[in-house]
């Protein structure tokens, strides 16, 4: 696996972390505003993108991509389970009128 996919996987590893716990800190009513949701948008092609470019790199030299998809699927996992958190905090304790 060539440096740069390597350096681009422990990147997306480094952002998800970071949005986890950005997610999971910030108001979901300021959440918006700071531009998690894009954060999500952009990991989740970044992701994708790593995906191909590992299976296509893996499929030209024979090597095993297995390590490299483990971690790309468990960044993108990290916050995809924060968003399964905040949805079932947000559907425990509806927002009451006043």
């Amino acid at each position: 696996m060539t440096p740069v996919l390597m350096r681009r996987i422990a990147e997306l590893e480094l952002d998800a972390a970071v949005l986890r716990h950005r997610l999971l800190h910030i108001p979901l009513a300021l959440q918006e505003d700071c531009g998690l949701w894009a954060s999500h948008r952009i990991i989740g092609r970044e992701a994708l993108s790593l995906f191909r470019a590992v299976r296509q790199e893996t499929r030209d030299s024979g090597e095993d991509c297995d390590p490299a998809l483990g971690r790309i699927e468990a960044a993108y996992q990290l916050v995809h389970d924060a968003i399964l958190a905040l949805s079932e905090l947000a559907l425990a304790n509806p927002p009451t009128r006043h």
